[in-house]
């Protein structure tokens, strides 16, 4: 079943449900040639239509007309900067939107309709002022004198002549008015295991954007590399071109943390001064039962670092990874290779091709969810072609396509059709899965866990996962004759700075949770 036009739009017009932090929605959900406006009958009258008339409120607008007839309905476009939105008809008087971001042009046209014809069209257009809100507000921990400190920091608004910054940690408020143009706000004296809420909204003589928020828990920001291998050394000689990338990179970007050989855990306490671990496996050869079976050295530590994930640690699960998940105790195995899944294993070949990775869906074009101001893609090239935001992974290149995705798993957690709004809802606020990149060929569903986060959600589960199941991701491109390219910063795929991008803001990421 639709949701009523109001509904519709309270819910999902303007983004993520508010425990989907840091996200914002920007885009549309079909293309414009997808969206036939029928031409006008003349059998009926635009009378009605012309009584439209708007009122503002709860940083929002509310159209009203007059009482249709019984046989008539309120037929409504609804675009978004010029891009086809989303399409509804309704026996209301009333069209609400509520939390409308600003410098955004809304266009409606309104139609009578009697189930055949429909009447000549009024359109009316809406676009709330104030200030441009600001973008990919991060907040990271330093070492101060005698504690912590908290750097705030932020893309700054174009338009804001101030900013106005709120913190509390539930105990500690703290309250600024900044300068339009600043970036950054420290806090001091923060101890361990402090969980503050951030937000961010930025003002001018026109108005006020909508808050920008986001959580950041205090402490120990430890991370580590495991690897079923004993060493580095062995890694690198021994372990495939993804996983010796994976580690030479790691070791680069983090010198001072530790490659931790899974046969070094004993005892969960092993783990105790660690937030994150980033965990790849990529297998070359073998079946999809290679995939779901870990090496022995983890399998040994798995009971380790299962509880140390419950009571809070975070993890990267990086390409065959991702199958660790059910290890963990997060999702059920049998269930997740139940339903229509793809696990790819092979030495590859030659692709010739791009390969992009949406980071927004339109299911259905009843809503539209944008996962491109997720933390995950803080300074990577996102790119818009007018009907989805992707990113590009892959260029021409020798590659592996080694892929762990599956299809209509959200479908069947949560019992609702891939592409009902329900079920997107239903997903992240109650088993706390947030989708955040599908192959861009799977933008009108609800049913691709492709690169994606698992939070707590309904579960014993403290801790939060980054799972990056897609194929396109991969540390190292083989040169093109086959043969490994080992190298912190392989140079085979001329988009490789996207993916070391998304690793780093996976484990900068986690290290805020």
């Amino acid at each position: 079943m639709k949701r009523t036009i109001y509904y519709f739009c309270r819910q999902r017009f303007f983004g993520f449900p508010l425990a989907m932090i840091c996200m914002a929605l920007m885009g549309c959900t079909k293309a414009a040639d997808d969206i036939i406006i029928p031409p006008a009958s003349l059998t009926l009258d635009a009378f009605y239509t012309g009584y439209i008339s708007s009122t503002e409120q709860d940083n929002g607008v509310v159209w009203t007309w007059s009482l249709l007839p019984d046989n008539m309905q309120m037929d409504i476009t609804i675009t978004c900067n010029g891009i086809p939105y989303c399409h509804e008809t309704t026996r209301a008087t009333t069209l609400i939107q509520k939390d409308l971001d600003t410098n955004v042009r809304y266009d409606y046209l309104f139609r009578l309709f009697d189930g055949t014809h429909y009447s000549d069209a009024i359109m009316k257009t809406y676009t709330r002022q104030g200030a441009t809100k600001p973008q990919q507000l991060c907040v990271e921990q330093q070492e101060g004198t005698d504690a912590y400190e908290l750097l705030v920091s932020w893309t700054p608004s174009y338009d804001a002549t101030e900013i106005l910054l709120k913190g509390t940690n539930g105990i500690r408020m703290v309250q600024e008015t900044l300068k339009g143009d600043a970036t950054t706000y420290t806090i001091d004296q923060i101890t361990d295991n402090e969980t503050w809420t951030f937000e961010l909204t930025a003002l001018n003589e026109k108005g006020s954007s909508l808050p920008v928020t986001t959580i950041f828990k205090s402490g120990k920001q430890k991370v580590a590399f495991l690897s079923q291998y004993a060493s580095p050394e062995e890694c690198v000689n021994m372990g495939d071109d993804d996983e010796a990338s994976a580690w030479l990179w790691f070791h680069e970007t983090y010198p001072n943390s530790k490659f931790l050989s899974a046969s070094d855990i004993k005892a969960t306490e092993d783990l105790a001064d660690y937030r994150v671990l980033f965990y790849i496996r990529d297998i070359d050869s073998g079946n999809e039962d290679d995939a779901w079976n870990q090496p022995v050295s983890i399998q040994q530590a798995t009971p380790y670092i299962r509880e140390w994930y419950k009571a809070g640690g975070n993890m990267v699960l990086w390409q065959h990874a991702v199958a660790f998940i059910t290890d963990l105790g997060r999702m059920d195995r049998d269930m997740m290779r139940s339903v229509d899944h793809r696990v790819t294993i092979g030495n590859g070949s030659w692709n010739g091709g791009i390969w992009h990775m949406a980071v927004q869906i339109n299911p259905g074009s009843y809503f539209v969810e944008d996962f491109s101001s997720h933390p995950l893609y803080k300074d990577v090239d996102v790119r818009t072609d007018g009907r989805s935001k992707y990113v590009t992974v892959k260029g021409p290149a020798w590659t592996e396509d080694h892929n762990i995705v599956f299809h209509n798993l959200p479908s069947l957690i949560t019992g609702y059709n891939n592409q009902d709004p329900r079920c997107y809802d239903a997903l992240t606020e109650i088993y706390g899965i947030y989708p955040l990149g599908v192959w861009d060929s799977q933008i009108d569903w609800v049913s691709q866990l492709n690169v994606w986060e698992a939070r707590q959600g309904n579960t014993e589960c403290r801790g939060t996962l980054l799972c990056i199941g897609n194929g396109g991701c991969e540390f190292s491109y083989k040169n093109s004759d086959g043969t490994p390219d080992k190298n912190a910063y392989p140079h085979n795929s001329q988009y490789q700075s996207n993916v070391l991008k998304m690793a780093r803001n996976a484990i900068e990421y986690l290290k805020t949770r």
